[in-house]
């Protein structure tokens, strides 16, 4: 069975993002673990929380984790297993350990976080989750809606020197069987010749996902993904986190912090197999 990580604070946009994963989870039968953490070591500080204040917000939490438990059980009608976990400690060790024992379908997170009580969760981390997760990770915008992500854009840099997970995107696209729009931003001084093998690659790999290719010219690489995304309203953006090439550096960021659909993140650092 598939499971589906959800990360809360308990802010209002963390827990839509909740909300959108549970939708997911039943579409494709998956569990799903609602997970938060008690930050005992607040974002950009060196000091720890007071064990007082600790112990009040490692109460708070059980008890906004059972409200969010049952409401989300409500939303499926309890007709996917559902789970809430909370570890007290650091916001990127405890998931990043969560994820390497469930080895999850995917791991979603708000685009937005604001801190509740004493916790600053994942306020600071959601770029470092999404750029560098073991496994996929979704960001979801605040009025983003579940629909059966029946398109999906795909951004790739023909040009770029890695390697993408290829079996890792057809997993993950098989239960859905989107319309796969391959979108690729050039300032139109790129070498056809690095560009065509790559092409020829993605048509091999994704085949059977009903491929259509969109080619912008753009200076601006976010602004072209932008401008495709307005054009053809997909229901998902996937992109691909590289060591190398161009969406290695700022662009990525920019659809974390501000994703106008929800955008799904392929890091280098994938590794397993979806169970």
């Amino acid at each position: 069975m598939k499971t589906i990580i959800a990360a809360t604070n308990f802010s209002e946009v963390s827990n839509h993002a909740v909300d959108f994963a549970a939708d997911v989870a039943k579409a494709v039968k998956a569990r799903l673990i609602i997970f938060n953490v008690v930050n005992i070591v607040p974002a950009m500080s060196d000091a720890q929380l007071p064990l007082d204040a600790c112990g009040a917000t490692i109460e708070e939490t059980d008890k906004l984790l059972s409200e969010l438990l049952l409401k989300t059980k409500k939303r499926v009608n309890n007709e996917i297993e559902i789970e809430a976990v909370y570890k007290v400690g650091s916001v990127i060790r405890e998931l990043d350990a969560l994820c390497d024992r469930e080895a999850p379908f995917a791991v979603f997170i708000a685009s937005q976080f604001v801190t509740v009580l004493e916790r600053l969760v994942l306020g600071t981390y959601s770029v470092t989750i999404a750029k560098y997760s073991s496994f996929p990770v979704i960001v979801i915008p605040p009025l983003a809606t579940m629909n059966g992500f029946k398109k999906v854009g795909l951004a790739v840099d023909l040009t770029g020197s890695d390697s993408l997970q290829w079996p890792f995107l057809r997993s993950w696209l098989k239960p859905f069987h989107p319309q796969t729009d391959i979108v690729y931003v050039s300032s139109g001084s790129a070498g056809s010749a690095k560009e065509v093998p790559m092409t020829v690659e993605i048509q091999e790999q994704l085949d059977n996902f009903n491929l259509k290719y969109h080619f912008l010219a753009n200076d601006n690489i976010v602004d072209g993904i932008k401008e495709y995304i307005i054009k053809n309203a997909p229901d998902l953006l996937i992109m691909f986190v590289q060591k190398h090439g161009i969406f290695h550096k700022s662009i990525t960021k920019a659809f974390i912090k501000e994703p106008p659909v929800p955008v799904m993140f392929f890091s280098s650092k994938l590794k397993g197999a979806f169970r």
